[in-house]
């Protein structure tokens, strides 16, 4: 089955009262509209994903929306609708069977909703599928209690028949809310509804941020990762997956990289996953090699692309060994592997007070904590 995903993310949230796009304000560092792209991308190749945007937006706001789609980006229109339209002009229809549409700014949707739809619209008689949640409280019309179970919420994503959205959505001659307003009134149409969350929220004014906050930070998890070797003389040290230029270089089975190594250490035991010798042992395929290369696979292996690294805290520990204009480089370069903003990383270097191995130069170590949001 193949999927075409349009994410709306250009209108202006006049509601929202903030002076910049609301996709792009940032909780815990990190933009809205990342934490709904990471949501999808899990279920949609980038090459399906089409992003509609504002007229006015920064350069560094395209770039960042860039990393999440193979398609350009589409100038949005005036309305949902008309934003709407204008992506689908941009869409092979030939080359898909479904499409969803999703809101940039609902980022918090469960995949269950996600599984649910894409497996939901498979059935022959379903057109199209939307997740929706029954009305709870009270319901009025002029001062006048109705009944609610006549009513319902509807929330997004959505997903269609392509043939069934397409062949309507032309045709359309009123302003929807939603998206599958453009079909539900035709004949021998079905809409199938799943059950929603009220978690999957959309963000529209400032209360809804708090509201976001409270519910990332029970994904929130925190870990250490711990690393020592020997040292000996030598010429270059491998620190955070760099050479640094020195009079020692540490002994190890791999290039001995203590910061790449403890960074490993405290992600696998944010995700309870054990620890580096359990997927790297002693073996020869693993004699000298660049630890870079063991992180890329732990990133990969752990899909770590779904995961918001938040903050990410290096504490390097050694005697002789004079770091201080080496922390920077070192500090770039872990947000480059990771792939997070370098706001997030931290790198401190520490002596012994010529205590210990460490002290008298035979050892060097590092501490790193860690904490992480899974999307």
């Amino acid at each position: 089955m193949k999927t075409a995903c349009i994410v709306l993310a250009s209108g202006k949230g006049n509601r929202f009262h903030h002076s910049s796009s609301k996709l792009f304000y940032k909780i815990y560092g990190t933009p809205i509209i990342v934490f709904t792209l990471k949501k999808i991308t899990k279920f949609i190749n980038k090459k399906s994903l089409y992003i509609t945007i504002p007229k006015k937006i920064s350069k560094k706001e395209k770039s960042l929306l860039k990393n999440y789609t193979k398609n350009e980006l589409i100038i949005g229109g005036n309305s949902r609708f008309e934003s709407l339209s204008k992506a689908f002009k941009a869409i092979n229809h030939d080359n898909y069977e479904y499409v969803m549409v999703h809101d940039g700014a609902r980022p918090n949707t469960d995949d269950l909703i996600i599984t649910s739809l894409l497996q939901s619209i498979k059935i022959k008689s379903v057109h199209a599928v939307a997740p929706k949640l029954d009305q709870e409280d009270t319901l009025k019309k002029n001062q006048i209690s109705v009944d609610r179970k006549k009513y319902f919420i509807s929330q997004t994503p959505q997903i269609f028949k392509m043939k069934t959205i397409f062949n309507s959505i032309n045709k359309c001659n009123f302003n929807p809310t939603d998206d599958v307003s453009i079909i539900e009134r035709k004949k021998n149409i079905k809409i199938k509804y799943i059950k929603g969350s009220k978690e999957n929220i959309k963000i529209t004014t400032r209360n809804d941020i708090e509201l976001f906050k409270k519910l990332l930070f029970k994904k929130i998890v925190a870990s250490n990762g711990f690393d020592i070797h020997k040292i000996k003389s030598g010429k270059f040290l491998s620190l955070g997956g760099l050479k640094i230029k020195c009079n020692y270089m540490s002994v190890g089975h791999s290039d001995g990289d203590v910061v790449i190594h403890s960074i490993i250490d405290a992600i696998l035991g944010s995700l309870s996953k054990g620890d580096i010798g359990k997927y790297f042992p002693p073996l020869e395929k693993y004699k000298n090699i660049n630890s870079q290369i063991l992180l890329e696979e732990v990133y990969d292996k752990f899909n770590l692309g779904n995961y918001v690294i938040n903050k990410i805290d290096c504490t390097i520990i050694c005697q002789k060994i004079r770091l201080e204009k080496y922390k920077n480089y070192i500090k770039k370069n872990i947000s480059k592997m990771l792939n997070c903003k370098i706001s997030a990383v931290s790198v401190k270097a520490k002596t012994s007070d010529n205590i210990g191995p460490i002290g008298k130069s035979k050892a060097i170590a590092c501490w790193t904590t860690i904490t992480i949001l899974k999307i």
